[in-house]
């Protein structure tokens, strides 16, 4: 009998152990892969695949490390960074150009979060080249669909 109730016990701490409500969220950061597929609406993504590295800094700061990107003969090898979306369910990265001659001048890659925190689902590619604010927003002049995992 005393061996029943120890094994009772035991599975129960252990389910209890497991189920734990302080168990580490997933996290964004690690090694991303990017993949366009298919065509862009507009120019071409070189590479069309690549991967971006997201390292955690604080609860919620990071640096983006990504390659070089050329679209439309504009290089954009700058300020990668982590987008800020005031839909939580939403996740993604940005790069700009070095010296930028318009206004908007970057790339965003972004999509929704799986709770896995490994996979972007309905995953775009949205171009951004023009001086036109329409709004007080930069408008994207094309993209593309991607897959985006870890």
């Amino acid at each position: 009998m005393k061996g029943k109730v120890w094994a009772s016990l035991g599975a129960a701490t252990l389910i209890a152990a497991c189920s734990s409500s302080t168990s580490p969220k997933p996290s964004f950061a690690g090694t991303w892969h990017v993949a366009v597929q298919g065509s862009l609406t507009s120019g071409t993504l070189a590479p069309d695949t690549f991967s971006v590295v997201v390292n955690q800094v604080k609860t919620d700061s990071y640096t983006v490390t990504m390659p070089s990107l050329t679209w439309s003969s504009l290089t954009f090898d700058s300020a990668a960074s982590v987008i800020r979306f005031t839909d939580t369910t939403m996740f993604g990265f940005g790069v700009g150009t070095h010296s930028p001659t318009q206004h908007c001048q970057f790339i965003e890659f972004f999509g929704t979060k799986n709770k896995s925190a490994d996979t972007l689902t309905s995953a775009l590619a949205e171009f951004f080249n023009s001086d036109t604010i329409p709004g007080g927003y930069c408008q994207s002049v094309a993209q593309g669909v991607l897959t985006i995992h870890k």
